[in-house]
């Protein structure tokens, strides 16, 4: 009689293993909440795929799904936060950018189906979100929608003040200028819009910033303007929607 060697037995129950576990579904992401009518439900916070969700006649939520997308939720509705999402792709990126602004470090110990809390983080300056804004205080690259009229701003200041706008690739440079108490000025009309062009941003006293601006034929519906910030790379913006949403009243 022929003995197994030990290591076969092993490798067999590995790959039987790994075939076993291929076949559990993994687990699914939180449902973040951005906007609610719903007292119960706080926005800024965050739901469990197992968790019910109970939304009564007239009330609604926002919410970002595992999928990236946004979607209203209207009542009266109640199930599962896992059904919502079903059948879609999880967006890991966005969920990662997402949990990097509402994160706590941690959810509180809470009973099954309750909310669990996500702290505040200070705004940044420019927090407002905006596909024709480009502010001159950051490095990255900038959403911003094809054929618009581009304005270019600045921190909040009583003063005036100029910057030099400076495109890497052609050398093509132009100034712009802010009047007292202005945070906005128009883009520089002797400096071409192209689209994954870098730009430098050149004012008295201070660093040096770049962006590249990424320009967007059709903006994007309301659902996807998350996954499409984070598909061209647009973190700062990105920040700047879900502080703009979870800021409105």
């Amino acid at each position: 009689m022929k003995t197994r060697h030990p290591f076969l037995g092993i490798l067999a129950l590995t790959v039987a293993s790994g075939v076993l576990l291929a076949e559990v579904p993994s687990a699914r992401a939180d449902l973040y909440v951005i906007e609610s009518s719903v007292p119960s439900i706080k926005p800024r916070s965050r739901l469990l795929a197992d968790d019910t969700l109970s939304i009564p006649a007239g009330g609604s939520i926002r919410a970002v799904l595992p999928s990236g997308k946004t979607q209203t939720i209207k009542g009266p509705f109640q199930g599962k936060v896992g059904e919502l999402d079903k059948g879609f792709e999880r967006n890991e990126g966005v969920l990662g950018w997402l949990r990097n602004i509402l994160q706590t470090g941690g959810a509180t110990e809470s009973t099954p189906g309750a909310t669990r809390s996500i702290s505040r983080e200070p705004p940044k300056p420019h927090a407002g979100f905006s596909w024709t804004v480009v502010p001159v205080t950051m490095n990255g690259n900038i959403c911003v929608q094809k054929g618009a009229k581009l304005m270019l701003a600045r921190a909040p200041s009583v003063r005036a003040d100029h910057v030099a706008v400076v495109e890497s690739a052609t050398s093509e440079r132009a100034e712009a200028q802010w009047e007292p108490g202005s945070e906005t000025t128009a883009w520089p009309a002797g400096v071409t819009l192209r689209a994954d062009a870098t730009y430098y941003f050149l004012m008295p006293d201070k660093p040096r910033r770049q962006v590249t601006l990424r320009l967007i034929d059709h903006l994007p519906a309301d659902a996807d303007v998350l996954t499409e910030l984070y598909k061209l790379g647009c973190k700062d913006q990105f920040e700047a929607w879900v502080r703009a949403t979870l800021a409105a009243k």
